[in-house]
């Protein structure tokens, strides 16, 4: 336990940390370039998490009828946008437009929807009118995911770490970061990852997965987040697959002899002034002789303006990595704004 000490340490002299955008799956499905058009009936809904989905029946009761999977953005980013799950029902006529399958399939991601009132929806944050001309309103509004949302009464923000913190939407250091970065594979990490891929396991989940995924990997999602003070414990909440770490706070509370072998590992911490400072040991795949956990340290401290929450994480991972990895990143306090249940659901083609 005593790397956990110096890994708190660390913390407070990592300077860099390395981030890039996220990898979406649905870029290697749906053609980014492309753009297509169609107009039918909503045939089927599945307004859940990980991504809202619904079908299209085009050309209804003709020899050309044709059903259109229709994919857009999680619930949670929808719900921001002011978009809600009766903003379409089944037997609507509607027209959709949006990014086209690169298999040449009926499916689509959606970036807009044109009502029969003539309502356009926007559904992508970075769309605006479509039909400007054809439609009488408009819902969709991506200010408050893009920062735009703010609390101007100091006296109204945050005077602590705790409560609901957001994500900025295309804004470096929120969005796309808090992956671990930076450290130097070992031998056995290279030799271990080849084994993976030639058995084809490993990369990135399939978009519709709802599985749990391991705690300290969740902090990289593009989803909101909430510290919750209970006294003798702290809880991370997170939205994004209604992951929630337990914070042990009580010094005199032995460390348990086994590790949970989970996604969840085991967390301690305590506060260094209005700083939190979490010690984690979580179980990674792949380990040899007991060495089958990670070790970090994480920091969350409130900004100076009381309108970010920001975060620090060092991993140290001695089998598979020679350096520590490194991640950092900030959420944003939106007045009125709390983490939402994921309630993920998978595919619609499998319901």
């Amino acid at each position: 336990m005593s790397i956990l000490r110096k890994l708190t340490v660390l913390c407070f002299i990592v300077l860099a940390s390395s981030q890039v955008n996220a990898h979406h799956t649905w870029a290697a499905i749906f053609d980014a370039d492309g753009d297509v058009e169609i107009e039918g009936v909503v045939s089927k809904i599945l307004w859940r998490n990980p991504h809202v989905q619904f079908q299209i029946t085009v050309d209804q009761d003709t020899a050309n009828e044709t059903v259109w999977t229709i994919e857009s953005n999680a619930v949670a980013r929808l719900t921001r946008m002011g978009v809600s799950r009766d903003v379409i029902k089944i037997g609507d006529q509607v027209k959709a437009a949006g990014l086209p399958s690169l298999q040449g399939r009926p499916e689509m991601f959606v970036n807009h929807l044109l009502l029969a009132d003539n309502t356009e929806v926007v559904m992508s944050r970075t769309a605006g009118r479509r039909w400007t001309d054809e439609a009488s309103g408009l819902i969709g509004d991506t200010a408050a995911l893009h920062g735009g949302v703010v609390e101007d009464n100091l006296d109204e923000r945050p005077t602590s770490i705790f409560g609901s913190w957001h994500i900025v939407y295309g804004a470096e250091g929120s969005h796309g970061a808090g992956r671990a970065r930076g450290g130097d594979p070992t031998e056995y990490a290279l030799e271990y990852q080849a084994a993976r891929q030639a058995a084809g396991l490993g990369g990135r989940p399939d978009r519709h997965d709802c599985s749990a995924r391991p705690a300290l990997s969740v902090i990289g999602e593009p989803y909101p987040m909430a510290l919750v003070n209970n006294g003798d414990t702290i809880e991370i909440q997170f939205e994004f697959l209604d992951t929630v770490r337990t914070v042990y706070m009580d010094p005199n509370k032995a460390i348990p002899n086994e590790i949970p072998r989970d996604h969840l590992g085991y967390s301690r911490g305590r506060m260094l002034g209005d700083t939190l400072v979490v010690e984690t040991i979580q179980y990674r795949e792949g380990g040899t002789d007991g060495l089958d956990f990670v070790q970090a340290v994480e920091t969350f401290n409130l900004s100076h303006d009381r309108n970010q929450l920001a975060y620090t994480r060092v991993e140290i991972d001695p089998l598979m990595q020679r350096t520590s990895n490194v991640a950092q990143k900030w959420w944003q306090y939106v007045p009125g704004q709390e983490i939402q249940p994921y309630d993920c659901a998978g595919s619609i083609t499998e319901q």
